[in-house]
């Protein structure tokens, strides 16, 4: 199946007002209440508990904010009120910023996937953090992503949809309350 990317390209003026304690506006400040406006060409965002991620029309992938869980992917665990590009790929397609963590897709149907794995929203069968984005199986075929408070749903492309992480609620949608560090078929 081929994928169609938009080449729609969005001239997103940012109107960046947090609480400034973890950069997560992007302002450039940690000032409490702080508001800057930003004039930045992105093409996707998606705002966490406490961070944010972007995808520019380049294919690159940029966050900011708080960082303590590694939910940033800069290989650290340090806050960065500016945006700040992740590694070197040019190939991101979709992201979702979780409560402390970020999934995100690749043009190739990878799904990559870090920061908080407390409750093994990450899926990668552990419930250890990740400082970077680190690849979660072999499937090419992922569709979609979207990340919740601690955990995280998923499309693939023959439209199943795969769910991992906390699930006291039940908010994986498979008839337990077990958590599941690992995607499962719903």
């Amino acid at each position: 199946m081929s994928r169609i990317v938009s080449n729609l390209f969005l001239v997103l003026l940012l109107l960046l007002s947090g609480c400034g304690g973890g950069g997560e506006g992007g302002t450039g400040t940690n000032t409490a209440g702080s508001t800057t406006t930003v004039a930045v060409k992105f093409s996707a965002v998606s705002a966490g508990g406490n961070h944010t991620v972007a995808l520019k029309p380049d294919g690159t992938l940029w966050a900011w904010g708080l960082n303590t869980s590694g939910q940033l992917g800069d290989n650290t665990n340090t806050n960065s009120p500016v945006p700040e590009k992740i590694g070197t790929a040019t190939n991101w397609f979709i992201l979702s910023a979780g409560g402390s963590h970020t999934v995100a897709l690749r043009t190739d149907g990878t799904l990559w996937t870090w920061g908080d794995n407390t409750q093994g929203q990450l899926g990668d069968n552990t419930n250890t953090n990740s400082i970077i984005p680190e690849k979660i199986g072999t499937d090419t075929n992922w569709a979609a992503v979207s990340a919740g408070s601690n955990h995280t749903a998923a499309l693939k492309t023959d439209n199943t949809l795969w769910t991992w992480g906390l699930n006291n609620f039940g908010q994986l949608g498979n008839n337990t309350n077990t958590n599941s560090p690992v995607p499962n078929q719903i």
